[in-house]
């Protein structure tokens, strides 16, 4: 009878430490996820820094001149820290996180950040993060730069609108990573720089292109996909790289490094598209409307 009286005691004990656990996550959940609103104020134009360490980021277009952010962390090193001042008449906001490359953290954790920008001025974006997942709408934003520094990552990129500025630069540097673009046209983009490690790596050039487009990419051990609208002028140049496969559809070959689309110098809005590397798989597919 004792022995069972203890097995109750017992069993009631560790009924107690799991509500108690459970009570204390849900707690600290609760108290590790905090909102941040911060209204621009007179501001011409808004330069947005973000240091992002292991997790998921999601971005899209907000309100007009304020901008949103929520936050959700398990630990309180995770905790970011929020900046942001006024110079001469431009807005700089810093988002970043302070860890520790031997920081401890059990795996997985909780860290994610849901960024809300303004719509209603030119933005420089400037993101660096360690290894995360990644989803940056741009749709309804006015990008005037962007910059993607990662790690091993998987990362999607959307303009699904017409960017409404000229946006100077695209500079991306990754690791090995799954990177998608989607609606690259909509840029509206001078110059888009890519540098990668091995990994998979989508090109979406829908969109409406209005000027001559420069785009290099440079990887290694990768596979490559470029899609690019019939209609489009296009130049594709290879430049003397072992390729393991090279499929091209739609294109007129001129030689073994350069092809053209039908379209190509019949428009002032085009794309001139150079691509360096090794080892690396390319698709190029032609889309039809």
């Amino acid at each position: 009878m004792k022995l069972k009286t203890k097995k109750g005691y017992i069993l009631l004990i560790l009924l107690f430490l799991i509500f108690f656990i459970i009570a204390y996550k849900s707690k600290a959940d609760e108290i590790n996820g905090e909102n941040r609103v911060i209204p621009l104020g007179e501001v011409d134009s808004l330069k947005v820094t973000i240091k992002f360490g292991a997790g998921k980021l999601d971005l899209i277009s907000g309100e007009e001149d304020v901008f949103k952010g929520n936050f959700q962390y398990d630990k309180s090193i995770l905790k970011p820290n929020v900046q942001y001042e006024i110079l001469e008449k431009t807005g700089i906001l810093i988002l970043s996180q302070s860890i520790k490359k031997d920081l401890d953290l059990p795996f997985p954790y909780k860290n994610r950040w849901n960024l809300k920008l303004p719509s209603s001025i030119p933005l420089q974006l400037y993101i660096n993060t360690a290894t995360y997942s990644g989803d940056i709408n741009l749709t309804n934003l006015q990008i005037e730069y962007f910059h993607l520094n990662s790690g091993a990552s998987q990362t999607n990129i959307e303009f699904n609108q017409p960017n409404l500025i000229d946006l100077k630069n695209i500079n991306i540097k990754t690791g090995a990573s799954s990177i998608k673009m989607l609606g690259l046209a909509n840029a509206n983009f001078n110059e888009m720089n890519f540098t990668g490690g091995a990994g998979s790596y989508t090109f979406d050039f829908s969109g409406n292109l209005t000027k001559k487009s420069k785009v290099s990419i440079n990887a290694g051990a990768a596979k490559i996909i470029l899609k690019i609208p019939a209609n489009m002028g296009a130049k594709i140049i290879f430049r003397n790289f072992p390729a393991s496969k090279l499929d091209v559809r739609g294109f007129i070959k001129i030689n073994d490094q350069t092809y053209i689309s039908p379209e190509y110098g019949k428009s002032a809005a085009e794309l001139d598209i150079e691509i360096k590397g090794g080892l690396v798989d390319v698709e190029v597919v032609s889309l039809t409307n």
